[in-house]
């Protein structure tokens, strides 16, 4: 197993520009498997389904109050992180498929994935109460339970990161699933870092050029025709959020996946040759061969 990516001496600025650098390949990805991005809009869809699905029970959960608003609130949380984790494990499947040169297909890898149900499921329930415990917190009167709310979230985030490759790569239980998640964020700590700042300001950047673009259409139409102009303006603006939320969560999926091969493997993933991982932080030990509990489509 890694024992940690050095560290010493890179900056804030070379943190970016890792990050930078691994969106960029990340987005290589994408553009030549298109595909990925379906999973994100699988997820999203079911998504805002099960939220329309659950308005009324969470107005009623909180009309009620006595504890019946948590309840309605766990059942809401388990089932979106299902889905929800259900389709980022086929896009990280999907992505390991592509990292070997293998045409990722949908189907395919929601077959691929469906064997590990079992584990998506008691990840969610542990997920969702978590949700619901720090939603508490955060409605809490006292400034003690929210900052304590605060903390637990940020170590919760940190400890969880990699949960989703855990699940798919690696037979594991559900304590070591938290450990290996955590390992493996602890050993790409600072690319993870600067990918999220790198993904954020990519995806930014193309949200607002393809925003100005939308604006640029629609604005003199508006000033023509003001009704069909302001209904167009909200259809391409919706248009720009859907695209950027699909480049978002393909490309962070296509990342998190490549760190975590690198994590494990010890290798630079197909695609992936512009991020060099010596010079800004590689493993200083490969991976124990053999090591039990990874599952053979790694």
């Amino acid at each position: 197993m890694a024992t940690g990516l050095r560290s010493g001496g890179i900056g804030f600025f070379d943190r970016l520009r890792t990050g930078w650098t691994l969106t960029k390949d990340s987005f290589g990805v994408l553009r030549r498997y298109p595909v990925l991005a379906v999973f994100p809009l699988l997820a999203g869809i079911s998504g805002l389904v099960f939220l329309i699905a659950f308005l009324v029970p969470l107005w009623l959960g909180n009309l009620i109050g006595s504890g019946v608003e948590f309840v309605v609130l766990l059942a809401f949380y388990f089932v979106t992180t299902f889905v929800s984790t259900y389709f980022a494990c086929a896009l990280v499947y999907a992505s390991n498929e592509a990292f070997h040169d293998r045409e990722p297909g949908v189907m395919d890898s929601l077959r691929a994935v469906s064997d590990r149900l079992g584990p998506i499921v008691v990840w969610s329930a542990i997920s969702a109460t978590v949700s619901v415990i720090l939603r508490s917190l955060e409605d809490s009167d006292s400034g003690v339970a929210r900052v304590v709310g605060s903390l637990f979230a940020l170590g919760w985030t940190v400890m969880t990161f990699f949960i989703v490759p855990v699940i798919v790569f690696e037979e594991v239980s559900v304590r070591s699933m938290f450990s290996r998640s955590a390992s493996a964020f602890r050993d790409t700590w600072g690319e993870t870092i600067g990918a999220g700042f790198g993904i954020t300001l990519i995806v930014t950047l193309v949200g607002v050029v393809l925003a100005i673009g939308a604006l640029a259409v629609s604005i003199p139409l508006t000033a023509l025709f003001p009704a069909p102009g302001i209904a167009l303006t909200i259809l391409l603006l919706l248009g720009v959020a859907i695209t950027t939320y699909l480049l978002s969560q393909t490309i962070w999926g296509i990342a998190k996946t490549a760190l975590y091969v690198y994590a494990v493997e010890g290798r630079v993933p197909e695609g992936f040759e512009n991020f060099d991982f010596e010079r800004l932080g590689g493993r200083t030990e490969e991976a124990s061969p053999g090591r039990a509990g990874t599952r053979d489509t790694l």
